[in-house]
């Protein structure tokens, strides 16, 4: 059961009281669970959110993907990504526009509890931001990284095993995600936190539904299990019905001979963003539309970090990068598209693919 509406706006007259009491003009909330207990909206674990409460009662909320109906006197909505891709900047862009909310000059209260405010604290007033630089050294990955995303990636291909033997016509896209999440938990032997985006059937992604799938239908699975806190991200796509129509089988077979032409392509120094191009071209040269979604993005302890393959960023590949790649294409007639995704390490001999499924549709 979500809160409700009604429910957030009483809780925020209850803070306004709160505000009266210590003199001040507003408070910021930006704790995820404290964002969803005044407004209603629980946002993405991997975005960021935030609202200013006035002491007159008013609300502003910045998120990406904002719903309506949120207990908010404004919504301010931002880019939470950029043509698929996850950006890290995630609070920053929400800080810069919840800015020109906030009374100039004022006594703002803020939610500041919490492991990184404790500690930040310890640093003394001159505390200096370091989030950058550690996020550039993440880059790099470390062969004990790379090691926990290949056990995060095996995890993912046990999710390929059990989807392929559980799919057909008739099968509930929410029994099937029950039966992954199954399959992932007994080979982690534990829980596991993550699982991945993409469970549907005749959709180019999305949550499990209640709904069966049909005949002729493709099934998605993007499959992203988190193991002690690193992430595999890996996609393939399954016949439902285990015979790919001729449609279905074309788009297949373009999308799997540009494999090893980006395969050959990727050096350090290359831009991500022309690998793209690359694959645009490519696809508009077979009669497709050109590619409509990212190409892929850097992989580690958040499932989208740097290098973004994405026209959008300007990211560098570097030896010790671990990234996906992931053409696809997309129309009605392949109900509903085809996405093939792999995991790669760069190394000073070139590319290291570290999946192994077969990409088949069957």
């Amino acid at each position: 059961m979500k809160l409700t509406a009604e429910g957030c706006r009483a809780r925020q007259k209850k803070l306004v009281e709160v505000l009266a009491q210590e003199k001040l003009e507003g408070a910021i909330i930006s704790r995820r669970e404290h964002v969803y207990y005044f407004t209603g909206f629980l946002h993405g674990r991997f975005n960021g959110a935030a609202v200013y409460i006035g002491a007159d009662g008013r609300s502003a909320l910045v998120g990406a993907g904002v719903p309506e109906g949120v207990a908010a006197d404004q919504v301010i909505q931002y880019e939470g990504g950029y043509h698929a891709t996850m950006h890290s900047r995630q609070f920053e862009m929400v800080a810069e526009k919840l800015a020109p909310v906030l009374p100039k000059g004022k006594r703002l209260g803020a939610d500041l509890g919490g492991g990184i405010a404790c500690a930040a604290a310890l640093g003394g007033a001159e505390v200096a931001d370091l989030t950058r630089q550690v996020c550039r050294l993440r880059k790099r990955k470390h062969p004990d990284e790379v090691d926990a995303i290949r056990a995060a990636i095996r995890i993912a291909e046990v999710m390929y095993a059990a989807a392929k033997a559980a799919i057909h016509p008739g099968a509930d896209e929410v029994e099937v995600l029950a039966h992954l999440r199954s399959e992932a938990t007994v080979a982690a032997g534990e829980d596991l936190e993550h699982f991945g985006n993409d469970f549907r059937a005749n959709a180019p992604g999305g949550a499990a539904r209640r709904r069966r799938m049909e005949k002729g239908e493709l099934y998605i699975l993007d499959a992203g299990p988190s193991l002690h806190g690193y992430f595999a991200d890996n996609c393939r796509t399954f016949a439902v019905d285990r015979a790919p129509s001729a449609a279905q089988l074309k788009s297949w077979e373009h999308i799997d001979r540009l494999f090893p032409q980006l395969e050959a392509a990727i050096k350090p120094g290359l831009k991500s963003a022309d690998l793209f191009r690359q694959a645009d071209l490519y696809f508009k040269g077979v009669g497709y539309q050109g590619m409509i979604h990212h190409l892929g993005h850097g992989l580690g302890m958040c499932p989208h970090e740097t290098p973004e393959l994405n026209p959008h960023y300007d990211a560098i590949f570097e030896v010790g990068d671990v990234f996906t790649m992931e053409p696809g294409v997309y129309t009605e007639e392949l109900k509903a598209g085809i996405r093939l995704e792999e995991n790669y390490l760069l190394t000073e001999r070139g590319v290291e693919k570290l999946t192994t499924f077969p990409r088949t549709l069957v």
